[in-house]
């Protein structure tokens, strides 16, 4: 089975992390592409000064730590990587999920999430859980759906990510401005258009409790959850 990229956002020195996702994603037939995450604590003020737009991110989000800096270049500098290379579509896990045992269906090229999505269409899928879901517009993909989420989106975890929407939000969101997971700010921006995966294929592992970000901005979901949907209707024409 062809693959799409599954790229997994690892900082150097976390090799205990590294070991176990190496591990995991052995059992699920996948193999990685590692990103050396960049860790902000130790960038020097020039480097912070250089890639992080403090008066923007005061209108955008608010005071940003420099964990969260390092994250949002990370997810950046993946995004600037598909771009490089004409990756059309890839998958970006952090390194303390656990996976659903289908996953690997996922990133099948021809019958996955790829399938559905152009490289040219802006799209990022949620695979971590979203509260709720329109049902409305659901396409099927195995025994998942895939919905417009509803509410917040949050979270790195686990996500489908298009080339263009790769492009837009590298293109809208740097120097950074806002944390890697403002789904709603880079949808808003049109940078991209948000989906969910219903059940939630990653969740996080009990490694996420000892991150690298602020604990408060975890999220409380540890478990595998199918979305509330919501019925709605078409907008009228």
């Amino acid at each position: 089975m062809a693959q799409i990229p599954c790229f997994v956002v690892n900082l150097a020195t976390a090799t205990q992390r590294r070991g176990a996702m190496r591990q995991l994603l052995a059992q699920h037939g996948i193999a990685p592409r590692w990103f050396d995450a960049v860790d902000g604590r130790v960038m020097s003020a020039d480097e912070i000064a250089k890639h992080f737009a403090a008066d923007l991110a005061a209108q955008v989000y608010g005071p940003m730590s420099r964990s969260e800096i390092g994250c949002a270049l990370s997810h950046l500098g993946i995004y600037r990587l598909m771009v490089e290379q004409g990756i059309a579509s890839a998958v970006i896990l952090e390194d303390d999920v656990d996976l659903a045992p289908d996953f690997a269906t996922l990133l099948d090229e021809r019958a996955g999430l790829s399938s559905l999505f152009s490289g040219a269409e802006p799209a990022m899928v949620q695979l971590t859980h979203v509260r709720r879901g329109h049902r409305f517009g659901a396409r099927r993909i195995g025994h998942y759906a895939i919905v417009r989420p509803h509410g917040g989106v949050w979270l790195t975890s686990g996500y489908f990510i298009t080339l263009a929407a790769a492009k837009r939000i590298l293109a809208g969101a740097y120097p950074v401005r806002t944390v890697a997971d403002h789904w709603l700010y880079f949808e808003r921006e049109g940078f991209v258009k948000l989906h969910a995966l219903t059940p939630n294929a990653v969740w996080e592992s009990a490694l996420s409790q000892d991150s690298a970000i602020e604990s408060e901005r975890q999220s409380p979901s540890r478990a595998r959850h199918s979305l509330c949907l919501l019925y709605t209707s078409p907008s009228p024409r």
